[in-house]
């Protein structure tokens, strides 16, 4: 402590500092004389309420005032006393309320953007396409990512087990082994 602190000073007489900071007040007292005299009027103040304490003068003896207070309770007996409620306002029920609404206030933008990043919410879809194998076709896994700017229409076929889905917007190759390169590629 290199400075006056009187606070610190009252604080090392009520006992209130521990430790580090009890020792650094001490060693502080001990060496400076304006605080050393500081620490000496405050302990004469204590000393000399401690001497003369404040009596609070009663007009009975206390025996007498809590018979009074034992006789007015059994006069009033049952008898219940009207207390007004206070009416909250809704700025009251606001303040009170804080924590909650905040709380409802942060969930529902939690909901709000997971809804907005699910594509089902969004309006895409996920393309499903087909891959050529060396004789027929076979049905490739959903995409990952729902493909920009495409539409996928679906033609019944005369066979009765075939669907053939032409996907719009997607380039394509005469190439079979460039196709399924491509369609491979757009899930990255």
């Amino acid at each position: 402590m290199n400075h006056h602190n009187t606070e610190a000073i009252t604080g090392l007489l009520d006992g209130e500092l521990k430790g580090l900071r009890r020792w650094m007040v001490q060693r502080h007292v001990n060496h400076c004389s304006a605080c050393a005299e500081e620490y000496r009027r405050q302990e004469q103040v204590r000393q000399l309420l401690r001497a003369n304490p404040t009596v609070t003068p009663m007009s009975d003896s206390p025996e007498f005032f809590w018979s009074k207070v034992k006789t007015e309770i059994q006069r009033r007996g049952d008898e219940r006393v009207a207390a007004s409620m206070p009416q909250l306002t809704f700025a009251d029920w606001l303040r009170q309320h804080q924590l909650a609404l905040a709380t409802a206030a942060a969930a529902l933008i939690a909901v709000v953007g997971v809804l907005w990043l699910t594509p089902a919410f969004r309006g895409t879809t996920t393309v499903a396409a087909l891959a050529p194998t060396t004789t027929d076709f076979a049905r490739v896994d959903h995409l990952k990512t729902p493909i920009p700017h495409t539409v996928a229409t679906a033609f019944d076929s005369e066979d009765a087990d075939v669907t053939v889905i032409w996907v719009t917007g997607l380039p394509w190759t005469p190439d079979m082994d460039r196709m399924k390169t491509e369609f491979a590629n757009l899930d990255t």
